[in-house]
């Protein structure tokens, strides 16, 4: 694996959690390669924390889906096939959607408000060098909406694909071009407004729309690199 700079594990979280934010920002940033096997030794040394630790890390990422256990084999960066990206964007579809229409309905003033913020602090990293923190701004802007929909089982739903909806997120956003960022931008901005104008119907439509657009240009950067053009 490259130089990647000082991994080493310090500060006041927990030492697993700094381990697993530490190993998933690597994996997030394709420091290791899909289909990459990673070596619990290899990682302890990089880390300077315990091969218990790595384990437990890789673990939790493990359930995350970032990475994927091979029995007799050990444990490999997960490839996300085209089939699975088609179904984790289909979920996004059906759960977004629906969230769009209840936030639009039940959201408060001060929810709205968040989200505006959250979509200016998304506009202003939405650029290809920032690729991993903009998927994270986008990932606030969700967040925020799940929050002012007010159903917890449904957010609890998304939360079981956020880290796998992050990493796709933050490979397309990596290549897409200025004016498809732009683009993203300006749908985002719809879909406020249409929040704040508390019509659900047309919150439903334009976020079945806008996580369609993303799962169209995701599902395509996928076929195009498994046939080796990208």
């Amino acid at each position: 694996m490259g130089d990647t700079g000082d991994w080493a594990i310090g500060g006041t979280q927990t030492l697993r959690e700094k381990t697993v934010e530490v190993l998933r920002d690597a994996l997030l940033n394709q420091v290791f390669k899909p289909g990459d096997k990673l070596v619990e030794r290899t990682l302890a040394d990089r880390t300077g924390v315990s091969r218990t630790s790595v384990r437990e890390a890789l673990r939790e990422l493990e359930a995350e889906g970032l990475v994927t256990r091979e029995s007799g084999k050990g444990v490999f960066v997960t490839r996300v096939s085209v089939s699975e990206a088609a179904q984790i964007y289909e979920a996004r579809v059906i759960l977004e959607s629906a969230t769009a229409r209840l936030f639009a309905e039940r959201a408060g003033p001060e929810a709205l408000e968040t989200l505006d913020r959250a979509i200016e602090r998304a506009e202003a990293t939405n650029q290809s060098s920032q690729a991993q923190l903009h998927a994270h701004r986008l990932d606030q802007v969700s967040d925020v909406i799940m929050e002012g929909a007010g159903n917890e089982v449904t957010r609890q739903m998304a939360a079981v694909l956020r880290t796998r909806i992050t990493f796709l997120r933050t490979i397309t956003a990596r290549v897409a071009s200025s004016e498809r960022r732009a683009e993203t931008m300006r749908m985002l901005r719809e879909i406020s407004a249409a929040f704040h104008a508390r019509d659900g119907a047309e919150a439903e439509r334009l976020t079945r729309e806008y996580v369609k657009r993303s799962a169209a240009f995701a599902i395509d950067l996928l076929r195009k690199s498994r046939n080796g053009d990208a």
